[in-house]
């Protein structure tokens, strides 16, 4: 008989034993299964990064394909590409980039795929579990690279700018403080290599900028470039002086102060011109170079140059409202050529901005106008009722003739301001012809003031009661003009030939004018009419013919030898022209006459002055020094 508790036993042992086979046949069918993936991953994991990133190349390309069959699964040959990513990022954290071309490029390209493949699954949205688990890791992988990329990005951005600070105060050690020309040659040289970029870094920029942009990071990325960029071109501005422009003070400070605030500024807006906004461009340009980065461009460079320009522009404004005067218009015109060069150096910038600064031109050229004008109006105004002593050069006309020479140094830039203006009626008689003659607007504008000083000249030659001083006044005047037109071919050209004959025309009036109102009575008493009475030669009267001479000889070379002639081929040229109309009327009736008055008594008191003796006296006249006779032959 058995016992109970053995039947128990054995009942247990086989239940054990059951059990047993069932954990054994559960546990080879968990380990094959371990082994089947594996497996899986090992192969998968075999893969180069360039096998993977052209899988998952592919499996972008299915991504975007027509097939209505949604996505359920990421397909096992890119399931671990966000750890492959993820290492390069880890990788790239610890080198940087910049330090191998071809590692840079494989870690831009895995970030451009990571970044393709999350937003087109985000726009796919599908309802897959082990999608969505990868997208998460995907986007989370993508957000660490892209931090990456923009701390890169700055990186490179401020590497630059220490170099160009160390290179600034290398710069400013190596030149002394008294050498100019030697500092403005290494200013030269360092503004033409602004901004100092390698290649390399500019290439690795555009890069960046590419992956951060196709990634979705675009705001962060502009931001970084943005703030980086307005650091640098403030250190630059600084250095020459821009931050002491002070646009409140334009309006207390005088105008020799101004002045040089004025030639500051110019000088600053030309840099900028023709160094740093063409500089910066050239970099934004290069990092940003994609076909579809145009707006990105444009919006960065005005967002750097606007700032900049407003405050020159507020700077110029201030100026436009300062008290006109005369001495302040090439300072104006100055300013007005600056803001037209800077025009072409921001036409790749907003319109606004453009817009803005064609503005300020504008007033400038309006306030130049202005300016202008008030020395026609000084021109006219000056009605002085005192005689320039000895008949010299008008003070009016030294000044409005260096005004006019030093404003044809701007012949261009006056005409394009003065052509928005309206034409002032302007005599046109003896220009009609003239074919050299070009009716510019500055032109009208130079003839219009010569023809003003004309007439305030002839005036002011109606306060000499001496109509041969009056002569004399015009010729000097009018030499004077006609030298400072042919000295300066500025002025030549816009005047013209047909004008300069006229001038001439109108100077040897005045000296016929002189001649006539001087020698003509001299040359009166030399004439034999009225000398010989019955046939013979009446000494009283011959007597009486050579006193009037010497008096009037005396007076004209007592008076005349007074008088000024500045220019000394005019004042040539009227001495040889006195000479040669006075001496052979003398010397002939002097060869003629003397005989008759030889034989009386006082020889002297008659015949004063020896042929010889004009042309020493006439050598006297228009030096502006008291007469002497002391030079009378014997």
């Amino acid at each position: 008989m058995e016992k109970p508790g053995n039947h128990a036993t054995e009942s247990e042992t086989l239940a054990h034993q059951s059990d047993d086979r069932e954990n054994t046949q559960h546990s080879d069918e968990s380990e094959q299964q371990s082994n089947n993936t594996a497996a899986e991953s090992d192969s998968s994991s075999q893969l180069s990064l360039s096998q993977v990133m052209e899988a998952v190349d592919g499996f972008i390309q299915s991504l975007s394909s027509s097939s209505t069959d949604p996505l359920r699964e990421i397909p096992p040959s890119v399931e671990p590409f966000p750890e492959t990513v993820d290492s390069l990022v880890s990788k790239m954290e610890s080198s940087g980039l910049g330090r191998d071309e071809a590692e840079d490029s494989a870690f831009i390209l895995a970030v451009n795929r990571i970044s393709k493949s999350v937003m087109k699954l985000r726009e796919l949205r599908l309802d897959s579990t082990p999608v969505s688990s990868w997208l998460n890791r995907a986007s989370s992988v993508q957000n660490r690279a892209a931090s990456l990329l923009d701390e890169e990005f700055r990186h490179l951005l401020d590497r630059s700018k220490e170099k160009n600070k160390k290179n600034n105060n290398n710069n400013n050690n190596d030149v002394s403080s008294d050498s100019t020309h030697e500092s403005d040659r290494c200013l030269l040289q360092e503004e033409e290599t602004f901004p100092d970029f390698p290649p390399e870094s500019i290439s690795t920029l555009k890069k960046i900028a590419g992956a951060m942009i196709s990634a979705g990071y675009e705001a962060e990325c502009c931001m970084s470039y943005e703030m980086s960029r307005r650091h640098t071109f403030k250190e630059e501005l600084s250095e020459v002086g821009f931050e002491g422009i002070n646009v409140e003070d334009v309006q207390r400070i005088p105008w020799e102060s101004l002045e040089g605030e004025i030639a500051n500024w110019i000088s600053i807006v030309r840099r900028c011109s023709t160094v740093l906004f063409p500089g910066e461009l050239s970099l934004c340009t290069a990092v940003f170079s994609e076909e579809h980065h145009a707006a990105t461009r444009k919006r960065l460079f005005t967002g750097l140059v606007s700032a900049v320009t407003i405050r020159f522009l507020d700077f110029s404004g201030a100026v436009v409202l300062t008290k006109r005067s005369s001495e302040k218009l090439f300072k104006f015109l100055d300013m007005y050529e600056t803001l037209r060069d800077l025009i072409p150096a921001v036409e790749k910038s907003d319109s606004d901005l453009i817009e803005e600064i064609k503005l300020a031109q504008t007033r400038l050229g309006e306030a130049a106008v202005t300016i202008f004008g008030e020395l026609e109006n000084s021109i006219k105004t000056d009605q002085g009722r005192t005689a320039v002593p000895s008949g010299a050069v008008h003070p009016l006309t030294r000044y409005t003739m260096n005004y006019l020479k030093y404003a044809c140094e701007y012949k261009d830039t006056l005409d394009q301001v003065f052509q928005t203006e309206p034409e002032p009626e302007i005599k046109r008689n003896q220009r009609e012809d003239d074919e050299e003659y070009k009716v510019s607007a500055f032109a009208k504008q130079m003839i219009r003031v010569m023809e003003l000083l004309d007439a305030n000249l002839e005036v002011k030659s109606t306060l000499y009661r001496d109509p041969a001083l009056r002569s004399i006044f015009l010729m000097n005047n009018g030499r004077y003009i006609l030298q400072k037109i042919k000295g300066s071919t500025e002025i030549r050209d816009l005047m013209g030939q047909a004008w300069t004959r006229k001038r001439s025309t109108e100077l040897r009036q005045y000296h016929k004018s002189y001649q006539r109102e001087t020698w003509g009575k001299v040359l009166q008493c030399m004439n034999q009419e009225g000398i010989q009475v019955n046939g013979k030669v009446s000494k009283p009267v011959l007597k009486e013919r050579f006193k009037v001479f010497n008096a009037m000889f005396d007076e004209i070379h007592k008076t005349q030898s007074t008088w000024i002639v500045s220019d000394e081929q005019m004042q040539s040229e009227l001495r040889v022209s006195i000479a040669a109309l006075v001496i052979p009327a003398y010397r002939s009736f002097f060869g003629r006459y003397k005989q008759h008055i030889d034989s009386g008594r006082h020889t002297d008191k008659y015949v004063k002055y020896q042929p010889e003796d004009i042309e020493t006296f006439i050598d006297d006249l228009f030096d502006g020094n008291p007469p002497s006779m002391a030079r009378k032959r014997t």
